[in-house]
């Protein structure tokens, strides 16, 4: 066959189809192997499948074991993100029942609250009605207490 040929349609076909600079760099590689010997090249007939076949099961190789890298990868990734999903879960459920736990407690302490804002209410009344009657009474004694001195002054004179 005709290695400059060849390496000039590996070249061409690797700028417009996927994969082939993978196969133009093992084929480059295996003619700067091949040409090391110091040997001249010879143009007699050779077998062109042996070449191609060997280049084929390394590829098939190198395609292989970057198979197994890939799906290790993923395999990773997909564990890394069931434990991210997992922790994520968890830490919405406890988020979720705290939230339900203040909820609760906001709505027991509003309750108290009321209640104790309708004891202030009653507690002012009753001091307000205390407030009253002790005015009353002071004033009852006021009273009463200036009727008993007039009253002394009065036996104090009928005495002398």
């Amino acid at each position: 066959y005709d290695r400059p040929q060849a390496e000039m349609l590996l070249q061409t076909m690797a700028k417009t189809v996927a994969g082939m600079p993978r196969v133009l760099a093992a084929f480059l590689e295996q003619g700067s192997a091949a040409q090391q010997d110091g040997a001249p090249a010879v143009d007699a007939y050779e077998s062109q499948s042996g070449g191609v076949l060997a280049l084929l099961e390394g590829l098939f190789k190198k395609f292989r074991q970057e198979l197994a890298d890939i799906e290790e990868d993923e395999s990773n990734q997909a564990h890394e993100f069931s434990l991210v999903e997992l922790h994520l879960s968890d830490t919405i459920t406890k988020d979720s029942s705290d939230r339900d736990e203040k909820a609760v407690l906001k709505g027991e302490k509003a309750a108290a609250s009321a209640k104790a804002k309708g004891e202030l209410g009653e507690t002012k009344k009753a001091k307000a009605a205390d407030e009253k009657l002790k005015a009353e009474i002071e004033a009852t004694f006021a009273v009463k207490k200036a009727a008993y001195e007039q009253n002394q002054e009065v036996r104090k004179q009928e005495l002398e």
